[in-house]
């Protein structure tokens, strides 16, 4: 067994650079064994009246199902914890950002970064909160529910156009 990703500069250091330099220290991050822990203070949401606290989480052998990729491309992300909505994990409450069978085009993966994985929490954040406001309507294409084989499973359709960004790029300006 090789050493842990999470431990190597050279997949930590580009990882986290972008959103060092957009954050600065409201990005901190804390080593357990076997596990990273990322916490952003707040993160501006469109719609929400406070910034809202992140928490991204790696772990060497993850104890939840990573769907066949690597566990540095499939983190667990926590943000409202107890907020009602329909894209996040039951076990733990953990955000349900992509769908795991998508090709890795439409997912996250880690050489994207951890700014690139913020806007993505960005944006599901606003999703949440609008369809929580509006009873129930989620303004971009969802992705299908389950997995396949399981009752509940709704195939992707092979020609799903690309997701909106429904949140803009970056945080608010000031008033």
């Amino acid at each position: 067994m090789g050493i842990w990703y999470g431990i190597r500069p050279r997949w930590w250091a580009p990882l986290e650079r972008d959103a060092r330099h957009r954050f600065g220290d409201d990005l901190r991050h804390s080593y357990g064994k076997g596990r990273l822990t990322y916490r952003l203070s707040g993160l501006d949401v469109f719609g929400e009246p406070t910034p809202v606290p992140v928490t991204v989480c790696f772990f060497d052998e993850p104890c939840y199902p990573t769907f066949g990729q690597r566990p540095q491309d499939f983190p667990r992300i926590y943000a409202k914890l107890g907020a009602a909505s329909k894209h996040r994990y039951s076990t733990d409450g953990a955000l349900c950002l992509w769908y795991p069978y998508d090709p890795e085009e439409r997912r996250w993966t880690s050489p994207k970064g951890l700014l690139h994985l913020f806007e993505i929490v960005r944006t599901h954040l606003f999703l949440e909160h609008y369809w929580r406001l509006t009873g129930g309507e989620w303004l971009v294409e969802d992705a299908p529910h389950g997995l396949p084989g399981g009752n509940a499973w709704v195939p992707a359709s092979s020609a799903r156009p690309r997701r909106r960004r429904a949140a803009g790029r970056g945080p608010r300006p000031p008033l």
